[in-house]
């Protein structure tokens, strides 16, 4: 072969070469955000099922909030008024992956029990990934929070740090916790004040509400007279019951019966009620029998 061929073969293999680093290079930003995409979808969807079992007792399934912990699905979370409130300087995504990797010590202070911490680093179940797919899970939500059109339900909106006040609200004011003994309890439970009840039942200290009303996360407030004279009426376990009897357990005992969940509405897992367990240690009888006589207006 001559060596002018040669030369010839050898610059056409080389630019031959160029052209097709260069068309690779070209394609790499579409093909590594096609790459990218696809693995945050995988990452919300693995996050998706974190959430489910372990945030959405306190957070709820659609992220609405409940009287144990704030609305995620939030405008004020993904608007920038939630980190303009903490003083957060950061991005969004490092906002919510700190809260879940490390969680909340402090904040038993104004919430019925303080955020868990989550991630390894900080002694929780979860690894890095796994918070990382948390964190996307609960940031898929920002174009629904933003819809102006059709907002979010909020159930529970969020707390500026700190202890919470009472205000003239006296919750327990006798001092003495109502306890677990429904029968001692049902003898010595005095006249019930409805009005007082229904503001003790909507007060951020007991937050029931924030799980009932609408049935956002448990049984609907409305119906809650009725229902219980229907399950005494149903329910061989509950026969001989009184509707205060009923009322008066269901808060100070929530495992004594539980609701049958119903489909993807989980009441209890494992015999335990998603309901605030420690009610008989943070009321008094007076709230009890008012937090009832409300309770027996919603028929």
């Amino acid at each position: 072969m001559r060596m002018e061929t040669k030369i010839l073969i050898g610059i056409t293999g080389f630019f031959a070469i160029l052209l097709l680093v260069g068309w690779v290079a070209l394609n790499e930003t579409g093909r590594m955000s096609e790459f990218t995409s696809q693995y945050e979808a995988r990452s919300t969807e693995r996050g998706a099922t974190i959430f489910e079992s372990n945030c959405a007792s306190c957070h709820g399934l659609q992220g609405q909030g409940s009287g144990r912990a704030p609305a995620l699905n939030n405008p004020r979370l993904f608007d920038g008024a939630r980190l303009t409130e903490v003083g957060w300087t950061g991005t969004l995504f490092d906002y919510v992956a700190n809260a879940v990797a490390a969680g909340r010590p402090n904040s038993g202070a104004y919430w019925p029990q303080a955020m868990p911490t989550w991630g390894e680093e900080f002694g929780g179940p979860l690894r890095p990934d796994q918070v990382q797919d948390v964190t996307r899970f609960v940031l898929n939500w920002e174009t629904a929070a933003l819809d102006e059109a059709n907002p979010p339900t909020v159930v529970q909106d969020f707390i500026f740090p700190g202890i919470r006040g009472e205000g003239d609200l006296q919750i327990m004011a006798s001092g003495t916790p109502v306890g677990t003994n429904v029968q001692a309890i049902l003898a010595a439970l005095p006249p019930g004040d409805a009005a007082r009840g229904e503001t003790l039942y909507t007060a951020n200290e007991l937050g029931c509400s924030s799980c009932h009303l609408s049935g956002a996360v448990a049984p609907d407030t409305v119906g809650s007279f009725s229902r219980a004279q229907d399950r005494i009426a149903t329910v061989p376990a509950l026969q001989g019951y009184t509707v205060d009897q009923y009322l008066v357990e269901s808060i100070v005992q929530p495992n004594a019966y539980l609701v049958p969940n119903e489909g993807n509405r989980i009441f209890s897992t494992n015999g335990i009620s998603i309901m605030q367990q420690d009610y008989s240690a943070r009321i008094d009888l007076q709230d009890l029998a008012d937090l009832v006589a409300f309770l027996k207006t919603e028929g």
